[in-house]
């Protein structure tokens, strides 16, 4: 039988939004592996691209309703599962109110029209969940000093003259960045890594810092402040589009080379290096992070990198910028939830499993939950795992069964994106893709979608006028008109651009805030609350009484939880692994390959020693997404707090102790 090649795009929660090949025999799936004719892709997928096959045909996947009862799992219909989700919603918010009804959905799945389950919720005036743990502690800090978020194209990467990886592990989250490091590099490019943990690209840099965990906002301000002192400021830059300066000055004049030593624990010599590479080799782009924006003063430490760029003019030009992510196609989620109700109940998502168990007036009676794992990804699984079975009826909507899916009373089985039509953009690449269903649902898997636009119908929400599948995604799709593409377009092509996309981030200086300027000093944070102007906040994890920085950094083999059920990433990933330096070694009585508990107040999970010199001493490194079967489930021993700015979790900043496991 003769094969053929489709070609759609990964919808996971990862800054590289690959075009893939997919090759198909018989109706079924054999292969998956990056485009060849994609410029980024370039033939390329990661462990996790080329693991799907196994992913999708798994033979513990769920491709029937399941209802949980006093003997365990059963399968039941659709239509008998519809029906107790219609009833169970209808009681509770007769009995109790909508706000007795909470609704979870993160980043399982971005395709375009997967947030509209938000969108039922919010319309029927249920408890939503607020806030965020991965990068809004950035997306504000960048929201009040530029206006809005905007970043340069990859290939931009190759006229940089420096390029500063700023608490970006590249090899694992970005690896399709590579290749254009690589060619800067082969023209002349400085490159420099600032990042406690090993990066995988040392032998790439030509600086390696490694700053105590959490410090880089003094770190910047101290780079800052010699910079200032030094005259080797850009004042063009600042005089013409700089606001604010004066008072930041003040501010990093704080930050003597012994302080900002003391502080962040890197060398003075080392933090004078790094301010010269903002000097000498301009244009310099910077490569942020998001294990950054993981402390109390995430959002400061972005403010601060966000200045150092500002006042050596490495904005807005060819080769320059500070890269986080961009905001060029959020308006399409504004179109799809519409106007949202303005009354609604939310709980933090950093504070989840107290919000849900202390929740009052009313209390929470029932939960939905898709596209998401909180008892693996948000703080405090054990808690979670409580706070969940606390309810008296959870529907999940998922693949697996997944620790959070296990807590439900009913699972409804979902499709992959490679059995539903759909159109995928994203925070991190500038194109729209085009992803064609390629096989039939698998069982009596259906979408999202599906499932909640019957939902609608049943409820009798008046603001879901779509009868199908098909005419959500035509009118979802229908914004892209305002960049030149249309539906018709993606399905004949692929994959686009929007014809007035610029390559360079903030080219001309056309920032967005009150000033139109880079705000150094912003009155819209102030009002907010926060500091005008970028400040170093000690991190949380100092008031613990455990001696070691616990740092959960994501895995190279998983989105979160998702793909460690897959063959392929067994064998290539088998276990929870923590990382230590050698001085943590010897001070433990620790060696490579053994076993060892990692602990504090909260718990304790079980993981197998890797040692590496590469790695800041007094961290311990270990893999977010294990479920807890693992042992390894590091979730278990983060609490629950959050940044200063963006609603954002804390997630890095806690401490831990490590011991060998008898």
């Amino acid at each position: 039988m003769p094969t053929e090649k489709i070609i759609t795009a990964c919808p996971r929660d990862c800054q590289d939004c690959c075009s893939l090949e997919v090759e198909v025999q018989d109706g079924k799936i054999i292969r998956v592996d990056g485009d060849k004719n994609h410029p980024i892709t370039k033939g390329f997928a990661c462990p996790r691209g080329r693991s799907y096959p196994e992913l999708i045909y798994h033979s513990e996947r769920i491709l029937t309703p399941l209802l949980k009862d006093n003997d365990g799992w059963k399968e039941i219909s659709w239509d008998d599962a519809m029906d107790l989700v219609e009833e169970k919603i209808r009681g509770y918010i007769q009995e109790y109110g909508p706000e007795s009804i909470f609704h979870y959905h993160y980043s399982g799945s971005e395709s375009l029209t997967k947030k509209v389950t938000m969108r039922l919720f919010d319309r029927l005036g249920t408890t939503g969940v607020s806030g965020d743990l991965c990068m809004q502690a950035g997306v504000a800090a960048q929201q009040y000093d530029f206006g809005g978020l905007e970043q340069s194209d990859l290939k931009d990467l190759t006229n940089a003259k420096g390029c500063v990886v700023w608490g970006r592990n590249i090899r694992v989250t970005h690896p399709h960045s590579l290749p254009f490091i690589r060619e800067g590099k082969e023209k002349g490019m400085q490159m420099a890594t600032v990042n406690p943990l090993s990066t995988g690209v040392e032998d790439m840099a030509d600086l390696i810092i490694r700053p105590r965990p959490g410090t880089d906002a003094a770190l910047a301000l101290g780079i800052a402040n010699y910079l200032i002192q030094k005259g080797l400021i850009d004042d063009d830059f600042i005089f013409e589009h700089v606001y604010g300066f004066t008072a930041f000055r003040e501010v990093a004049e704080k930050y003597s080379l012994e302080k900002t030593s003391e502080i962040t624990g890197v060398e003075k010599d080392k933090i004078v290096a790094l301010a010269w590479y903002y000097k000498k080799n301009k244009p310099v782009t910077t490569l942020l992070g998001y294990g950054l924006t993981r402390y109390r003063g995430g959002g400061n430490i972005i403010r601060a990198i966000d200045a150092l760029a500002a006042i050596t003019g490495n904005i807005g030009e060819e080769g320059a910028g500070v890269s986080y992510c961009s905001d060029r196609f959020w308006f399409l989620a504004k179109h799809l939830q519409g106007e949202t109700n303005p009354y609604r109940r939310y709980l933090d998502m950093a504070h989840l499993a107290p919000a849900i168990i202390e929740a009052e007036n009313p209390p929470l009676k029932m939960g939905f939950i898709n596209a998401a794992n909180p008892v693996v990804n948000a703080p405090d699984s054990l808690e979670m795992q409580k706070a969940l079975r606390g309810l008296d009826f959870l529907v999940v909507c998922d693949l697996f069964l997944t620790d959070t899916a296990r807590e439900a009373d009913l699972v409804l089985p979902c499709t992959s994106f490679f059995e539903e039509e759909g159109v995928r953009v994203s925070s991190w690449s500038p194109w729209v893709y085009f992803c064609p269903q390629i096989i039939e649902p698998l069982g009596e898997a259906r979408s999202d979608e599906e499932i909640v636009l019957e939902l609608a119908q049943r409820l009798g929400i008046k603001d879901f006028p779509w009868l199908d599948r098909d005419e959500l995604l035509e009118w979802a799709a229908e914004p892209l008109s305002e960049m030149g593409i249309t539906l018709k377009d993606l399905r004949g092509k692929g994959h686009l651009l929007p014809r007035d996309h610029n390559p360079v981030a903030w080219e001309g200086c056309n920032f967005r805030t009150p000033s139109r300027r880079v705000e150094l000093f912003s009155h819209r944070a102030k009002e907010d609350g926060n500091y005008p102007v970028a400040t170093y906040l000690p991190p949380l994890a100092d008031n613990y009484e455990f001696p070691f920085q616990l740092i959960s950094a994501h895995s190279q083999y998983r989105i979160h939880s998702q793909f460690q059920v897959t063959p392929y990433i067994k064998k290539l990933n088998p276990e929870p692994r923590v990382i230590i330096n050698p001085s943590i070694a010897q001070e433990k009585g620790l060696e490579e390959e053994d076993l060892a508990i990692i602990f504090n107040d909260r718990g304790e999970i079980t993981a197998r020693v890797e040692v590496d010199n590469r790695i800041r001493p007094g961290v311990l490194q270990v893999e977010s997404g294990w479920d807890i079967d693992s042992g390894g489930c590091v979730n278990c021993l983060l609490p629950p707090q959050k940044t200063e700015m963006g609603d954002c979790g804390a997630l890095y900043d806690v401490r831990a102790d490590i011991r060998k496991k008898e």
